[in-house]
């Protein structure tokens, strides 16, 4: 509700809700109270209005402040209600009882009509539902008049509207004290209702219900644990034999499409084959213990199976732990065959009759190649095994540079890793790389290999031919593969630049339209 009120009026009036704030604070019914309060006012003051004024003015905030009564007066007295008092503000006055009709919810059989009258004319409500039911059998316009009554007679909420329902002084003191007959006459209701043979029978069938219900809940969740137990143990079992498989006779690390190599035969290129055969052993100890043991202890909790053999125990850990080192080891002393790089570099003049060179690839190699590849394992397939593991294969890379000179240039070098520099670079030599010089056509190798004895320590093969500034050079469509980052003045990518003809300028190379 909005209200226009003077400033002085505003002033005293807020003064006057502080100190009923105030009073009220420590109380637990105290919210209620002041909201009851504050609504009453509010009543009071639509009446004044309607009936002299529209502006609320200290005279006004004086009368209601009279009506409604100061709490702390009425405690400090001990004036009971409605009798005359000096109000907050000074003003004197006596409280008008006044009865307004409504529904009582606290003593209603269907909507409260009946109450409700019962309060207004200080009558025994039940007097009036006998006479509705008693007009019922006369025409039946009771109960037409009932529903009309329950339809236009409001419902005493507020403690205010109870009051006056029952023709008693709408003040301060009523008010708090009708709001805490209503907090006492709750908490006997609850604790009557707690402490009924009902309410006892009701908690203890509650407990039985849910006491049944959780039982049956563990035999679901135990059910569900064994199954997936099962599972775990089956799969563990599972793995067991795979490991037996990959130790003794073979395990297939990539059995899928026409890959059928066995771990040991995967790091054979790799390491030595003592080392293979101990790594082999040492992971699958280390894989096996923690499976067993899994499956030990998933078989004792279905079948609730109790073992104290602590010996078994510190056994199966000490040869865990052993097989850690073990496997930590061989990687550390494996891992050190690739603690260095190393190069091999060749260089030669290309004589040719011409000035312009022409790059193919060797054609007859990579057939070859792609009739005995078996599988491919970098991330980018430049490194390539063959079915009878012969021979491991790399993909070259191409550069076309600039040559310093006016003849045409091949460099060749070769990268390696090894436990030191020299060890790196002789390892780079023992690259097998070829290529052929026929007129005006280089014809170089696609793939670099190493022998069944050379171990792979990570080589790398850069092929670049440096053509002298006014000349050219024609590359074949199957270069595409191997050139890796050519720089030339056209911005064409490399896999675009094979089946063209360029020529070397002073900025690198052009591109010759046809």
């Amino acid at each position: 509700m909005i209200f226009h009120i003077d400033e002085d009026a505003y002033e005293k009036l807020k003064k006057y809700l502080d100190a009923i704030g105030r009073h009220f604070s420590d109380k637990a019914e105290g919210e209620e109270i002041l909201r009851d309060i504050e609504s009453r006012i509010a009543e009071l003051f639509q009446e004044k209005l309607k009936k002299q004024e529209e502006v609320i003015s200290i005279a006004l905030v004086d009368e209601i402040i009279g009506i409604m009564g100061d709490p702390e007066e009425i405690i400090d007295t001990g004036q009971p209600s409605g009798q005359e008092r000096t109000s907050y503000s000074g003003f004197q006055g006596t409280s008008r009882r006044s009865r307004r009709l409504y529904r009582d919810p606290e003593n209603s059989v269907i909507g409260g009509v009946c109450g409700g009258l019962g309060a207004y004319f200080n009558i025994d409500p039940l007097i009036f539902r006998v006479l509705f039911i008693v007009f019922f059998f006369f025409g039946g316009a009771s109960i037409l008049l009932y529903l009309i009554l329950w339809i236009v007679l409001p419902r005493a909420e507020t403690a205010a509207q109870k009051l006056e329902m029952q023709g008693e002084p709408v003040n301060v003191s009523n008010i708090e004290r009708k709001i805490r007959e209503e907090y006492e006459t709750a908490k006997e209701n609850v604790k009557a209702a707690a402490n009924s043979e009902q309410a006892k029978k009701t908690k203890k069938a509650a407990g039985n219900f849910f006491s049944e219900l959780g039982k049956i809940l563990l035999v679901l969740i135990k059910v569900i644990l064994i199954i997936i137990g099962t599972g775990f143990i089956l799969a563990g079992i599972g793995l067991i034999i795979g490991l037996f498989s990959g130790a003794f006779v073979g395990l297939h690390f990539f059995p899928f499409g026409n890959y059928e190599f066995s771990l040991g035969e995967f790091l054979t290129p790799f390491t030595d084959p003592v080392n293979i055969t101990l790594l082999i052993l040492s992971l699958t100890v280390l894989f096996l213990i923690p499976v067993i043991a899994m499956i030990y202890g998933l078989v004792s909790l279905i079948f609730s199976i109790k073992s104290h053999n602590r010996g078994l125990t510190i056994g199966a850990v000490m040869l865990w732990i052993v097989a850690l080192l073990m496997t930590l080891g061989i990687l550390a002393m494996e891992t050190g065959n690739f603690s260095d790089s190393g190069i091999s570099e060749s260089s030669g003049t290309i004589s040719i009759t011409s000035d312009t060179l022409f790059i193919a690839t060797n054609t007859q190699q990579k057939e070859t190649f792609e009739d005995n590849l078996e599988f491919d394992f970098d991330l980018d397939s430049e490194w390539y095994i063959t079915k009878d593991l012969d021979r491991i294969y790399g993909s070259v890379e191409l550069d076309i540079e600039e040559a310093k000179g006016h003849q045409y240039l091949l460099e060749i070098e070769k990268y390696s890793k090894g436990r030191n520099m020299e060890d790196a670079e002789y390892n780079a030599e023992k690259l097998n790389y070829e290529y052929t010089i026929s007129n005006n056509v280089l014809v170089i190798d696609p793939y670099f290999f190493l022998d069944k004895s050379s171990k792979w320590r990570f080589p790398k093969v850069k092929v670049t031919v440096e053509v002298p500034e006014g000349k050219y050079i024609f590359l074949e469509k199957e270069t595409k593969e191997l050139l890796e980052d050519v720089y030339n003045v056209d911005h064409i990518s490399d896999w675009r630049m094979s089946g063209k003809m360029w020529k070397m300028t002073d900025r690198g190379l052009k591109l010759v339209e046809d």
